[in-house]
């Protein structure tokens, strides 16, 4: 699980996909609601992580599942919670 915060600015998440891809696709859902949405993706890499910067909209406290594609096949999948606290070794 990976944890980001309500901020709006750019935020990273660091993920070890099957495979490497050059255009990512993010598909964010809100688990809570139920819509996902494509999320516009920086992908950088870290030895053999795969990084990918955005722009994330999240509510405080929600659960969040993403993927990570490349046209159609799926390259990861993975959640997300969101928080503003900054203890985080106790989620």
């Amino acid at each position: 699980m990976h944890i980001l915060t309500t901020s709006t600015d750019t935020q990273s998440i660091k993920i070890s996909a099957r495979r490497d891809t050059s255009e990512p696709i993010f598909l964010l859902t809100d688990k809570t609601s139920r819509t996902t949405e494509t999320i516009s993706v920086t992908k950088t890499t870290d030895g053999d992580f795969m990084v990918l910067s955005a722009s994330f909209s999240l509510k405080e406290g929600s659960q969040y599942s993403f993927r990570v594609k490349e046209g159609s096949t799926e390259l990861y999948r993975g959640l997300i919670y969101c928080t503003d606290q900054t203890e985080l070794d106790k989620f």
